[in-house]
């Protein structure tokens, strides 16, 4: 005869609250793996222009272009040539910012105002899921002295 195999009580009570465990602590988090791939995807796209802005606003400072209020990038070089600057940084029209930053994961929305462009995903386009670039500007104020606003950008990703 042959000797049945049992598991005692407490060691199947013991693999239930493990299970339990894992599917409370461990699947949220793989559920959410998407989410969390837009909003970094959003950061890099967003420290790209950030990079590209500096490097551009440094090769204006060499040629020293930096203070015009539209400049051709021609004068840069002529791997450059093809987009504008404004105060040495790059403006925000749809074509000036896809010369450097030419990625298919991006499409690209004028904002409300000419200052600003709308960044989204592109397989991903959602009203809570974008990047919004400000051009630089400049500020006058009340003493007569102006300021320049550089250029910066606003991630909002509560609905990615």
């Amino acid at each position: 005869m042959r000797k049945r195999i049992e598991f005692p009580l407490f060691e199947l009570m013991l693999v239930v609250i493990l299970l339990f465990f894992i599917v409370i602590f461990a699947f949220p988090k793989y559920m959410d793996v998407g989410s969390e791939a837009r909003i970094k995807t959003l950061n890099a796209i967003a420290l790209n222009i950030d990079a590209v802005n500096r490097l551009l606003y440094s090769r204006s400072l060499i040629k020293n272009v930096q203070r015009n209020t539209l400049q051709s990038t021609d004068v840069l070089g002529e791997k450059d040539a093809g987009a504008y600057l404004v105060y040495g940084e790059l403006r925000s029209q749809k074509n000036d910012l896809k010369k450097f930053i030419d990625n298919e994961l991006i499409s690209f929305v004028q904002g409300n105002n000419l200052q600003s462009i709308r960044l989204y995903l592109s397989n991903y386009k959602n009203e809570r899921c974008y990047i919004d670039y400000y051009q630089v500007y400049q500020v006058d104020a009340l003493d007569k002295h102006s300021s320049i606003k550089r250029a910066y950008s606003r991630i909002k990703s509560t609905g990615c």
